[in-house]
C-alpha cells in the first residue's frame, strides 16, 4: 500500500493571521451548485435538496455567531489576564524596590 501525505501544514502558516488580506469565497451548495432550477429535476428531490441546504444555511449562521461569541470571551479574558500581570508586575516592582533599599549601604557616617 502506498501512502501519500498532504500538504504540508507549514506551507499554510504564509497566510497565518491574513485572513482579511483575501476576499471572502462564496461557496454554491446544493441546487445553486448543481445549476438546477425549479422543473430540471424531481420535485421531491428538489425540495429536500432545498430543505438540506437552508438547514446547513442556518447552521452556519449559529457556527459563525457561536465563533464570534468565543472571539470576544477570549478577547475579555486575555484583557482580564494583561490587568491581572500588570498588577502583579507593579506590586513585585514595589517589593524589589524596597528590598534594595533594605539591602543599600547606608550613607551615615
Amino acid at each position: 500500500m502506498i501512502r501519500t501525505q498532504g500538504p504540508d501544514p507549514k506551507s499554510y502558516q504564509q497566510f497565518a493571521g491574513r485572513s482579511s488580506e483575501f476576499p471572502p469565497v462564496h461557496l454554491a451548495v446544493g441546487v445553486e451548485a448543481a445549476g438546477r432550477r425549479r422543473g430540471s429535476g424531481p420535485p421531491a428531490l428538489v425540495d429536500r435538496l432545498e430543505a438540506v441546504e437552508r438547514l446547513q444555511i442556518a447552521e452556519f449562521a449559529a457556527l459563525k455567531q457561536e465563533l464570534a461569541l468565543l472571539k470576544a470571551q477570549l478577547a475579555q479574558t486575555a484583557s482580564i489576564v494583561q490587568v491581572d500581570l500588570g498588577s502583579k508586575l507593579n506590586v513585585l516592582r514595589t517589593r524589589v524596590g524596597a528590598l534594595e533599599q533594605a539591602s543599600a549601604p547606608s550613607h551615615q557616617d
